[in-house]
């Protein structure tokens, strides 16, 4: 018998809890962009982010977009509300694709999404060029993130680019946006790995790259002009806010009759917490163009 598939346990997570995760992240599934010292509510710092990457990647008007890993299609609705582009949105999850199409329908940008159920591994089959291949916080629970990066630029027109944000392992530096590339680094200490381990365990993560490795994998496979952005300070408190949700009465009476991946889910909150807050884990951005 064949071992199981690491992605029916990620389509089955997200059919089941995705609406326990709209509770916590509402339509954007996905870290939010604070400045320092503001305060501004989470849907805010969330779309911000969609801005900043797209500011950063250079996503031009009218764009044909895809976003891999679209969860709930936050991030595809913004695009094309603001830029106008037309927007491919692919994950595994149908209950997914269903509330990301009644989104797009009802935020009048219907006509300019689509969203379907499909592999990010199996991008090829899809077989569609197009200006930039998105994706916001999926490549975590890939296991091979290289083959996928290597697909991402077969999809890509020339010059096209990949605007990525990922969760990433501390030991490999992340660089500060002011220059190319990515510092290096020594590897994490016993209680970095076991932080790391837990939130991989709670996340249905097989693994966690370095900002070193996703910018090999993208040198690699044809991309240029490589920028990485240490988000961290910035974003890390989107844990502090769902932790506090997870206390409310009615989150903890969900929660007491949840199945396990949700529970799990919730308790890596305090393992993101101390991994961000001790370096073992960092949030990047990272922005390449098909040279």
């Amino acid at each position: 018998m064949p071992p199981p598939d690491p992605a029916d346990a990620v389509r089955d997570h997200y059919d089941r809890i995705s609406v326990f995760y709209r509770t916590f992240w509402g339509d954007h599934i996905h870290h939010g962009y604070w400045e320092e010292g503001e305060d501004v509510p989470a849907r805010t710092a969330q779309e911000r982010l969609v801005a900043l990457l797209a500011e950063r990647a250079g996503v031009p008007e009218g764009a044909r977009v895809l976003d891999v890993g679209c969860g709930v299609g936050g991030s595809a609705r913004w695009l094309a509300a603001h830029l106008e582009c037309r927007v491919d949105g692919i994950t595994l999850s149908p209950v997914q694709v269903d509330m990301a199409t009644s989104g797009a329908q009802a935020e009048g940008v219907g006509d300019r999404v689509r969203f379907q159920v499909h592999d990010a591994r199996d991008l090829d089959a899809l077989g569609t060029d197009y200006d930039v291949v998105w994706t916001v916080e999926c490549t975590e629970h890939l296991e091979d993130k290289a083959t996928f990066v290597e697909a991402a630029a077969r999809r890509l027109r020339p010059g096209g680019a990949l605007a990525l944000c990922a969760w990433l392992r501390g030991d490999g530096g992340v660089a500060d946006g002011t220059a190319e590339g990515a510092a290096s680094g020594g590897g994490l200490d016993a209680e970095g790995e076991a932080l790391v381990a837990s939130v991989c365990e709670g996340m249905l993560c097989p693994s966690l790259a370095t900002a070193a490795e996703y910018e090999g994998w993208m040198r690699a496979a044809g991309f240029g002009d490589l920028r990485t952005w240490d988000l961290t300070p910035r974003v890390a408190r989107t844990w502090d806010l769902c932790a506090a949700i997870a206390r409310r009465p009615e989150v903890r009476a969900i929660l007491a009759v949840s199945d396990g991946r949700a529970r799990r889910f919730v308790g890596a909150f305090p393992a993101m917490q101390r991994a961000y807050a001790d370096g073992a884990m960092r949030y990047g951005m990272l922005v390449g163009h098909l040279s």
